[in-house]
């Protein structure tokens, strides 16, 4: 028995009161999810906007200010890429009202897996401490990817800009299995697969299984499917199959669904961490 002990005592357990949460993270999840209830069409959009903050990244340059909500501010907010997006920011202004102590750049990157879960897609490993850009003296020139382009620029864009190998580029692409493009966002017009709100691996099953030919019904270079004409390929999706590295991980993520997922999980993080310092884990709820 140790010194000053007596028999009816019982020696302390060194044990650490549980860290407290950064913000409520639940609330923030639940309000998320309630937007995406409301309208299906939020959660693709909440998926985009993270994904357009990020890609500002020029590993090279080591400036964009990605995944810092620069995009609140001109120019970046202007660029034609980011059209449309005003809305994804403006849904989640409400939010970041009721929970000042999540930097909006954490809460676009958290609405964004939220969506991804909500919609039946993988759970994306989230890490906080996102600082967010006070002006737009650090938005870069407009360098997102180019959807009316082919695989010499997509891979310029996602391996050397970026810092993505081809599995991971395959892998990021593969979220155009939700959503749609619209004519006064991007020029490109309809939908990738024939479930716009159904985060799976269709996108790459129908890249492959369609006869993809010009869409001639409008002015912007897209493809459309054969069979049905419903569906619609930007000339930068169409390159994955034309491309022989990229079109055997096409083959790989459409045989599958699991590999795509573990695999977007990864690369969807590694984007929506770029350009960021001394992130954190989430502490357990207590």
């Amino acid at each position: 028995m140790a010194a000053g002990m007596t028999c009816c005592e019982t020696p302390s357990v060194n044990s650490k009161k549980p860290l407290r949460q950064p913000f409520d993270v639940e609330a923030i999840r639940a309000e998320i999810e309630a937007l995406i209830s409301d309208d299906l069409t939020n959660g693709p959009l909440l998926v985009r906007l993270a994904w357009h903050e990020a890609a500002s990244w020029d590993q090279n340059k080591k400036d964009g200010a990605p995944n810092t909500a620069s995009m609140r501010f001109a120019p970046e907010c202007k660029y034609g890429g980011n059209n449309g997006l005003e809305k994804g920011r403006a849904l989640l202004e409400p939010i970041k009202k009721r929970h000042p102590s999540i930097s909006y750049a954490d809460l676009w990157v958290f609405a964004a897996n939220v969506a991804i879960s909500s919609m039946g897609g993988p759970d994306i490993p989230f890490r906080y401490g996102r600082v967010d850009a006070k002006d737009g003296s650090v938005c870069a020139e407009a360098r997102l990817p180019d959807g009316a382009k082919t695989q010499d620029h997509v891979r310029d864009t996602f391996l050397h800009r970026l810092g993505f190998t081809d599995r991971e580029t395959v892998a990021l692409i593969g979220a155009h299995s939700v959503g749609e493009c619209h004519a006064d966002r991007s020029g490109f017009v309809g939908p990738w697969t024939h479930d716009r709100f159904g985060f799976d691996s269709s996108f790459f099953s129908e890249l492959l299984e369609n006869d993809w030919i010009l869409d001639t019904r409008y002015p912007q270079l897209q493809f459309t499917d054969s069979k049905t004409r419903r569906l619609m390929m930007l000339p930068s999706d169409v390159a994955l199959i034309l491309d022989k590295e990229y079109l055997k991980y096409v083959k790989l993520y459409a045989e599958d669904q699991d590999l795509w997922w573990a695999d977007f999980a990864k690369a969807f993080q590694k984007l929506t961490e770029l350009g960021t310092h001394n992130l954190k884990d989430l502490p357990m709820p207590s």
